[in-house]
């Protein structure tokens, strides 16, 4: 039977605000990036264009390429703390292949500032193109996975009950706008939908354990 816990007492194990922190910090950095980034880019449209495509062409592309890469260096940072943080709520298998796919989420996120694609309408010439496609995949895909876990997970209990569902809406979310990113012509808009949907959840989440974890020192 999982216990049940607002996380607020001293047991939480390694309570710090900086876990959650940089949960809370990496999406709204990487939305501020790609929004003003896309903004002064000459012929670029969010709308039609991936987010992508902005680490591929044009001028100064290392710009969302440092941002795929720093903003997935901080959800790896948030996995640790998330493990720390439910290890009183969760089962502790789920919660170990929910903080792995957490941190895989992270490291596909680096992937894809490592390798680019090649550019707009044309992501699979070349293999760090679909190194590229395949980081995108991994990324989303252990999102869902992990979303579904820990909202069935957090449902247990009373206290983390509505952040269950939350969770659980999320990745339903992210997995619709996830399959529809291929036929949908708006790539650009439903891009940043998903992005938008999945990356939310951090923030959300991390508010949460942010005030949990100052309440706990």
């Amino acid at each position: 039977m999982q216990k049940e816990t607002t996380l607020s007492s001293s047991e939480w194990r390694g309570a710090s605000w900086g876990f959650p922190l940089a949960g809370i910090i990496a999406p709204i950095l990487f939305i501020v990036v790609v929004t003003v980034d896309g903004a002064l880019r000459p012929g670029y449209s969010p709308v039609w264009q991936m987010i992508s495509d902005l680490g591929a062409q044009g001028a100064n592309t290392w710009i969302q390429n440092a941002n795929f890469m720093i903003t997935g260096l901080l959800l790896l940072v948030f996995a640790p703390g998330f493990y720390s943080a439910f290890h009183q709520v969760m089962g502790r298998r789920s919660l170990l292949v929910s903080t792995l796919l957490l941190g895989i989420a992270g490291i596909g996120l680096i992937n894809d500032g490592i390798f680019t694609e090649e550019g707009f309408n044309n992501p699979l010439v070349s293999l760090h193109g679909v190194l590229h496609v395949v980081g995108f995949v991994v990324i989303f895909g252990s999102l869902i996975v992990a979303f579904f876990i820990i909202g069935r997970q957090l449902r247990k209990t009373p206290a983390w009950r509505a952040y269950g569902r939350y969770t659980t809406i999320t990745a339903y979310a992210t997995l619709v706008l996830f399959i529809l990113i291929g036929p949908v012509p708006s790539h650009g808009l439903t891009n940043r939908l998903l992005i938008i949907t999945a990356f939310a959840w951090y923030v959300v989440m991390g508010c949460r354990l942010f005030v949990l974890a100052r309440a706990a020192k």
